[in-house]
């Protein structure tokens, strides 16, 4: 798998367990902290499908090195935590 696509795979993980945990986490409320992690949400999803897509003409990485595998353990272990909230809530 190219690179690019790996962490746009990731951003999109992320972004999909972001939005999961406001909607699924107890009682929905409209909070401030709600509203930022929607939107925050909202645009990782975007740009982890700009990413997936369009990996050739504007990748987020070109190259498996140092940069990538640190964004990629980075939105793994965040993702990890997302899950272990939503599956303890």
């Amino acid at each position: 798998m190219h690179p690019s696509r790996a962490v746009a795979f990731c951003f999109f993980l992320v972004s999909v367990l972001l939005l999961a945990q406001v909607g699924l986490a107890g009682e929905p409320q409209l909070t401030a902290g709600a509203v930022f992690q929607v939107i925050g949400g909202v645009l990782l999803l975007l740009t982890g499908l700009f990413g997936f897509v369009r990996y050739e003409r504007n990748p987020i990485v070109s190259a498996y090195g140092p940069t990538t595998y640190l964004l990629i353990a980075g939105l793994l272990l965040w993702a990890v935590g997302l899950l272990a909230q939503l599956l303890t809530a």
